[in-house]
């Protein structure tokens, strides 16, 4: 193994928006098994969903596992949450958003959270589109602009209630 150092450790923030209760030994499991460690979740009802909890989860860690999670965790259908990890040197990150609705999206972020574009992915989108309206659709989607739409309101809705309980995780 390697020597724990701060210039190889990667940062992470998962936020559960909305997941049935019935799911949250699951979630807490498959997490568990993502980091081989146990994590611990202070789950709070989500006000947004009948019968719905919300929780965050903060790691610093070695390895990158926020794709694993990401993909774990969309497998559930009824879950909307968000996975960030980024280095704690600087450098892009990644951020993954999940709704029931519009599915998984990923987007490279820069060290300062933005969304970043990269050059392949707006050539394609320059070459493919055929007028300004497909063109701006799919800028928003290289954005993630439904994803942001639709859990803005889960987001205010936690910040509303105490969810600052969850614990930090450290590898």
């Amino acid at each position: 193994m390697l020597p724990m150092s701060t210039h190889s450790l990667l940062a992470g923030d998962l936020r559960i928006y909305s997941a049935p209760k019935a799911l949250t030994r699951h979630i807490q499991w498959s997490l568990n098994e993502i980091f081989g460690y146990p994590v611990d979740l202070t789950w709070s009802n989500q006000p947004l969903a009948a019968g719905a909890v919300a929780c965050e989860l903060q790691w610093r860690d070695l390895k990158p596992v926020a794709s694993k999670i990401a993909s774990t965790l969309k497998s559930w259908h009824y879950l909307r949450f968000e996975v960030r990890e980024y280095s704690t040197v600087g450098g892009e990150g990644v951020l993954y958003r999940c709704t029931p609705d519009l599915g998984l999206h990923q987007a490279v972020t820069a060290s300062t959270g933005d969304v970043m574009i990269h050059e392949n992915r707006l050539q394609t989108a320059l070459d493919s589109a055929r007028g300004y309206e497909a063109l701006r659709a799919a800028m928003q989607e290289a954005l993630g602009t439904a994803w942001d739409n639709e859990l803005e309101c889960y987001r205010l809705g936690l910040s509303n209630i105490d969810i600052a309980n969850g614990h930090r995780v450290q590898a």
